[in-house]
């Protein structure tokens, strides 16, 4: 009798008990996940944390504990935890994907960006066709600025979820194109330059920074040129070659500033005072005036265009007739400081100024048209294409797992 009331009361602990505590568990666990969703990070620490002491082999709990904690601003702690997974064994397929989106996102956020992206190759490994990783990867790659490989990425990414975007592609090259202007080498530029527009061909912004690879290559054989003999104090037929290698490449650039104007004329103020410069060290100044008609048959309104005749009547000492296009072009838009400064600029020579005053303004004028920040925040019309690429440099994006 004694022994039959045992097997009952052992019937009754299996088949009640064990199914009600495994469904306890699963029970806290959703709810754990709930708490996650609703930002009550705390509770769902708690949660995950009490699953795991009624069961030490519930991977599952392990993952979100350590989630919990990397986004409540301890990834050190997380990674502790996520590390501590792969010694177990017998992970399933699910709980390994899991455990290397993990790691890749603790080791960002600890901010080892190379880690991540080796848990993420790691990941690639065992789920090679992961969408999530391919896009972190894009990420991760862009973040450390190495455009290639961001862009390769991104190809595979596009192509994965059927969602083809040339324009960002080409880019992406565009982004290669800079560091390489930037390390001085200014013949690979050229070639991401065209790559870039093999990929999409009506990108202008290529051709402004094809210019600026000439002009760059043609200051630095300028420089080259104002080396003297030391001994003999006079220039050499080296430093006379630099100064017509200089001249050959700026004539290159432009060429490529039109073509940037020419596609997109409201953007052209961009490219105007290189121009202006770039013809007069080329001794070709005569053609500016024309250059600047032929934008505005495409943008009659162009303000800045406006501004930059009135500047040549003034060389012909027509200075009325410029004083009244520049006002002109400030009632079509007030705000615009570079038509103020010239503005400024004609007045003072028209009043028989001192003429190092106008060459300041110049310098001034000039400055803020070539500069990233003023073209990325000035307030009338900017190519979004060079916006992207000058905040692209330093932007994070917003990752989710």
């Amino acid at each position: 009798m004694i022994l039959g009331v045992a097997v009952a009361g052992i019937s009754v602990y299996i088949l009640n008990y064990k199914p009600r505590r495994k469904s306890k568990v699963k029970d806290i666990y959703a709810e754990g996940l709930d708490l996650m969703i609703t930002g009550r990070r705390k509770s769902a620490y708690k949660n995950f944390k009490d699953i795991i002491q009624k069961d030490s082999n519930n991977i599952k709990a392990y993952l979100r504990l350590g989630q919990v904690l990397r986004e409540s601003g301890n990834p050190v702690q997380a990674l502790k935890i996520h590390k501590g997974l792969l010694h177990r064994r017998n992970l399933t397929f699910y709980e390994q994907v899991e455990l290397h989106k993990n790691l890749a996102m603790d080791w960002y956020k600890s901010g080892n960006v190379d880690a991540a992206i080796k848990e993420l190759h790691e990941l690639l490994k065992l789920e090679k066709n992961s969408e999530w990783a391919v896009s972190q990867l894009t990420t991760f790659y862009r973040e450390k600025h190495e455009w290639d490989k961001a862009g390769e990425y991104l190809e595979k990414y596009q192509k994965q979820t059927n969602q083809e975007d040339k324009n960002k592609l080409a880019l992406y090259k565009i982004q290669e194109g800079r560091i390489l202007i930037k390390n001085k080498k200014f013949k690979e530029a050229r070639l991401t330059f065209e790559s870039a527009l093999n990929i999409s061909s009506d990108l202008a912004v290529t051709y402004y920074f094809i210019g600026n690879s000439y002009s760059c290559e043609s200051e630095e054989e300028y420089q080259k040129s104002l080396g003297t003999d030391v001994v003999n104090q006079t220039v050499t037929q080296e430093n006379s070659d630099y100064m017509e290698r200089a001249k050959e490449l700026l004539g290159k650039a432009v060429p490529m500033w039109i073509r940037y104007a020419e596609l997109k004329p409201e953007q052209a103020w961009m490219v105007i005072h290189l121009l202006k410069d770039g013809l007069f060290a080329l001794d070709r100044y005569s053609e500016f005036e024309d250059i600047l008609k032929r934008i505005l048959k495409s943008d009659s309104d162009n303000i800045e265009v406006i501004a930059s005749l009135s500047e040549i009547y003034s060389h012909r000492g027509e200075n009325t007739e410029a004083i009244e296009l520049i006002d002109s072009a400030i009632e079509q838009d007030p705000s615009s400081l570079i038509i103020k400064l010239i503005k400024l600029k004609l007045q003072a020579k028209k009043e028989s100024a001192n003429p190092d005053f106008a060459r300041s303004l110049d310098d001034i004028i000039h400055f803020l048209v070539t500069d990233e920040r003023f073209q990325r925040y000035k307030n009338t019309a900017t190519d979004p294409h060079i916006i992207w690429l000058y905040e692209a440099s330093d932007e994070k994006e917003i990752l989710k797992q």
